[in-house]
């Protein structure tokens, strides 16, 4: 199973991103696995209209289940999605969306289950950044670039390459180190990283973390129980 990105046409595209669970095992923070329960964005960009009245070029709208999925932000510089992709494309020196990108979030994850929802998003929405942006960026690459959000790599890494992973994080120089550890606020576009004052963000170092795929017998099949009661906290509570 792999995260995929399919070109449509000119003007559209989709993403799929696998819901994950990490901890495998002895693994904690280190083994993560894909499951077959996606986060989809659906992109259309108008390219024969060069005037956009939305903010920042872009309006999202959302399907997605849940308990909390009704409180999701669809204002892009709120959502947790579109800040993502634009830190990416702020990084490469795009400020805001092509002119007249709708972006349709079809999510099948539930939230607070603990099967990897808020890293399939950064996950997404770096794809969502390299796609709009058009910047060709190796999954290698993405992968550094979510790990400057989402600092533990076991998720993000299953969401991004699919199948059954095993990740690190890398011995990194001092430099680079300091750089990775910039806090969040200062990584993502506002509302935790305040206005754009159209200075580049912090560019993640290369080689931030490393995985390696283990092998997955057909024969072995993971079933997930997932709760439909409560909040992470109760959960927590529960199985103590």
């Amino acid at each position: 199973m792999e995260t995929l990105v399919g070109l449509c046409s000119d003007t559209s595209s989709t993403i799929e991103v696998p819901c994950s669970s990490a901890n495998i095992g002895p693994g904690f923070d280190v083994a993560g696995i894909a499951l077959t329960r996606f986060l989809e964005l659906q992109i259309e960009i108008n390219q024969s209209s060069s005037a956009s009245k939305a903010p920042l070029n872009c309006t999202i709208t959302y399907e997605g289940e849940g308990q909390g999925s009704e409180d999701i932000d669809l204002a892009p510089d709120r959502n947790l999605l579109t800040r993502v992709a634009l830190y990416v494309l702020r990084c490469h020196d795009q400020h805001e969306f092509p002119s007249q990108t709708s972006i349709h979030v079809k999510n099948d994850i539930p939230l607070g289950r603990g099967l990897g929802s808020s890293g399939a998003a950064v996950v997404a929405g770096i794809m969502l950044g390299n796609e709009v942006g058009s910047l060709d960026l190796s999954k290698d690459r993405m992968l550094d670039f979510c790990l400057m959000i989402e600092r533990h790599p076991d998720n993000v890494a299953a969401a991004l390459y699919g199948g059954f992973v095993g990740t690190y994080l890398s011995d990194l120089d001092p430099e680079d180190m300091a750089r990775k550890e910039i806090p969040l606020s200062e990584v993502l576009p506002a509302p935790a990283g305040g206005i754009d004052t159209g200075l580049r963000p912090p560019i993640p170092p290369s080689g931030i973390g490393r995985y390696m795929k283990f092998p997955w017998s057909p024969a072995i099949k993971a079933i997930v129980i997932i709760p439909d009661f409560g909040t992470t906290p109760t959960l927590y509570n529960l199985l103590r």
